[in-house]
């Protein structure tokens, strides 16, 4: 299972995301089906509400806080050798509908003592 989480680090960026829901959707969708090679029911993806009250000064001034933060999350440890391919094919993706919107992406591995999985 690889879950995606979308999170806006703005206000503006969650009105952005909202209004152009489908397009960022499967954008996201796309990229790990395609690139982690895996089947549309093992792909959750999730845009969150903002919940961010602030960055620190520092980020601020160095014009580096981001907009959004895409995480990608699997437990499938054979997957993690395709993480840099992921995020390289997000970026690329991301630059011509939310150019504009300063992006993070990481991705990483679920420890199989994390999950939950029903019987």
């Amino acid at each position: 299972m690889t879950y995606v989480s979308i999170l806006p680090k703005t206000i503006d960026a969650q009105i952005r995301l909202t209004e152009q829901l489908d397009t960022v959707m499967n954008l996201l969708f796309t990229a790990a089906r395609e690139v982690l090679d895996i089947p549309d029911n093992d792909i959750i993806v999730e845009l969150h509400s903002c919940t961010t009250l602030a960055f620190n000064a520092s980020a601020v001034r160095a014009d580096v806080a981001p907009d959004v933060v895409l995480t990608f999350v699997t437990s499938d440890a054979p997957l993690e050798r395709l993480f840099s391919e992921l995020c390289e094919r997000v970026v690329g993706d991301w630059n011509g509908p939310f150019e504009t919107l300063k992006l993070e992406v990481w991705a990483s591995l679920l420890g199989a003592s994390d999950t939950n999985i029903e019987v």
